[in-house]
């Protein structure tokens, strides 16, 4: 489906357990899709530049999102992150200016680089109390940001992580 200018909504069928590499990537009219239990994994850029999101719930079964998954996705406003997620890569949020707010769950241990840089709508984060290390550039340009709290466990912060946080 990359690059499918006319889509707008997809429901995909229940046995499915894996949505490859770019799968939806520059589907930029995509407003809805509905994710089976069955899934188990998304693979990068799999949502990258899909502008139009709006909304979308992970399954359960899924335990990693995987790098730039959700880049560019700037209207994405409102995502539920699913328990059993222990992994979030590069970038995975990177320009999704129409989050306001994520509640990141208990599993993850680590922010990696630029996961939401230039999500300039967030303005709040819950981070869990086992995250221990935030990658490089994590935050950046996040300039609504108002406040975030540290867990205790924090063992490593990277380079520019809050740069351009002005709120």
């Amino acid at each position: 489906f990359y690059d499918c200018s006319g889509l707008t909504s997809i429901t995909l069928p229940e046995r499915l357990a894996s949505i490859g590499f770019r799968a939806f990537e520059g589907c930029k009219r995509l407003t809805s899709i509905i994710l089976p239990e069955s899934l188990t994994s998304i693979g990068s850029n799999a949502f990258d530049g899909c502008s139009g999101l709006t909304s979308i719930e992970l399954p359960e079964g899924i335990t990693s999102i995987e790098a730039q998954t959700f880049y560019g996705c700037s209207a994405l406003t409102n995502i539920v992150l699913p328990e059993s997620l222990t992994s979030i890569g590069d970038s995975a949020f990177s320009g999704c200016n129409g989050l306001t707010s994520i509640e990141l769950p208990e599993g993850i241990t680590s922010i990696e680089e630029e996961t939401f840089y230039g999500c300039s709508g967030l303005t709040s984060i819950i981070l869990p109390e086992g995250l221990t290390s935030i990658g490089s550039y994590a935050f950046r340009d996040c300039s609504n940001l108002t406040s975030i709290d540290l867990p205790e466990g924090i063992t490593s912060i990277g380079v520019l992580t809050f740069y351009g946080c002005s709120a």
